[in-house]
């Protein structure tokens, strides 16, 4: 006990110097699986890419109080490391914001990119964000990035940890509805707690699926199906309704006055049927459909019962669609 009173002074100068304990790195980088074979994990170059976002002017959060000006809550995790890298060096972030004006496409983007990053077979770098990996080195080389993992640690493994009992039985119920091989493809759920609360994207991969989740108060199973759901349609059906479904425009206008974040009729359209997808496979009850119309999302419960039809899901889209569209008028 002397001795580790001893040594504990010399444990936080480390940590200031941005050398985490051994255990917490190394853990870090470990995974967590479910028993049908989910892997959820945290992802180093994630969160350098978002403590780099959040450096730079990625405030987005739960809105505490709008006037006189806006204040943002964050989660625990977030707001820690928000307050370490106040200081940390400006020239990572000027850096930063020129490849930012060099580079103006969605964050989503990004963070696909850096998701990507870690397959052994993933594609070349797009050229749209040639020198994302750079940037991020920089970011790990010149900013206490490391500590800041150690010191979120817990709360990352704790987050993790709650969906592991969750997700296995609608991940296996979406393969039925999409008849999919049980288990194919690997879905690896990443858990980022620098991003705003309740975000959640999802990316195919050459390994499987990933979906990066954001903080919240209880497991956001149905956002995490959602995007896993967004992932596996084939994009074929984003292509037929934005050429072919009628009420897909005025639909999609009136999505977004109800806050619906789509932009274009096939991303709506797809959107939809994979929130319907979701709610299907978790076995949701009328109040979660109910939910999603005051969203924007109209006609889920209807698309739903449509993932019972033999033919793939791409061969009834558009007449599922259309059903959509008939009970849902325009407004004028």
């Amino acid at each position: 006990m002397p001795l580790m009173r001893a040594c504990a002074p010399l444990l936080g100068i480390l940590l200031l110097l941005g050398a985490p304990p051994a255990h917490a790195q190394e853990d870090w980088f470990a995974s967590l699986y479910t028993p049908g074979g989910i892997e959820l994990r945290a992802d180093s170059r994630v969160f350098s890419l978002y403590a780099l976002l959040n450096r730079t002017g990625y405030d987005t959060g739960t809105l505490r109080r709008e006037h006189p000006v806006p204040a943002w809550q964050y989660a625990p995790a977030r707001a820690r490391v928000r307050e370490a890298l106040g200081g940390a060096d400006p020239s990572v972030a000027q850096r930063a914001q020129a490849f930012f004006d060099a580079h103006p496409v969605p964050l989503e983007r990004y963070l696909a990119v850096t998701v990507r990053m870690q397959d052994e077979d993933a594609p070349p770098e797009p050229r749209e964000l040639a020198g994302l990996e750079v940037l991020l080195d920089r970011v790990e080389a010149h900013w206490p990035v490391p500590a800041l993992r150690a010191e979120t640690f817990a709360d990352h493994r704790a987050a993790m940890r709650a969906y592991l009992p969750l997700l296995d039985a609608p991940w296996r119920r979406t393969h039925q509805l999409l008849r999919l091989p049980e288990g194919q493809p690997a879905l690896r759920v990443v858990v980022n707690l620098l991003d705003a609360e309740g975000q959640a994207h999802g990316f195919r991969t050459g390994q499987g699926a990933v979906v990066v989740v954001g903080p919240s108060q209880t497991p956001a199973l149905e956002t995490v199906m959602w995007e896993y759901a967004r992932a596996m349609l084939p994009p074929r059906i984003a292509e037929q309704a934005q050429a072919r479904w009628a009420a897909g425009p005025a639909l999609l206008r009136e999505a977004q006055a109800l806050g619906a974040k789509e932009t274009t009729v096939g991303a709506y359209a797809t959107a939809l049927l994979s929130r319907a997808l979701a709610l299907a496979a978790l076995g949701a009850p009328p109040s979660a459909y109910d939910k999603a119309g005051r969203e924007g999302y109209f006609g889920l419960k209807e698309l739903a019962g449509s993932f019972d039809n033999p033919r793939p899901v791409d061969g009834w889209a558009l007449e599922g669609l259309a059903r959509v569209g008939s009970e849902r008028p325009s407004r004028k």
